[in-house]
């Protein structure tokens, strides 16, 4: 998370902890944070079938192992668009 919005990165399969719904490479998918906050939406790069095997690995190992066309980011930051906070992001609930 810090590496989109602070270090303005890719999204690599290293930094994914956890993948939910269905999608297809070249679909819209939204990142959200550790506690399920939207942080950006972006241009995935890759099925959401395949992602659980690649999370937590390094593209250069998962090229090694699977091939070379394994050793690109998930989301590249080109096809990434941060979501700015709003105020009441910061309220908390009632």
């Amino acid at each position: 998370m810090k590496a989109i919005t602070k270090g303005k990165a890719s999204l690599l399969p290293a930094g994914i902890t956890a993948v939910r719904g269905a999608f297809h490479a070249g679909e819209p998918v939204l990142l959200v944070d550790p506690a399920g906050a939207p942080i950006a939406r972006g241009i995935v790069n890759y099925d959401s079938d395949v992602l659980p095997a690649l999370l937590g690995r390094s593209t250069k190992d998962l090229a090694r192992e699977l091939g070379i066309e394994y050793e690109r980011e998930v989301i590249h930051r080109d096809s990434l668009v941060l979501r700015k906070p709003r105020r009441s992001d910061n309220v908390p609930e009632a």
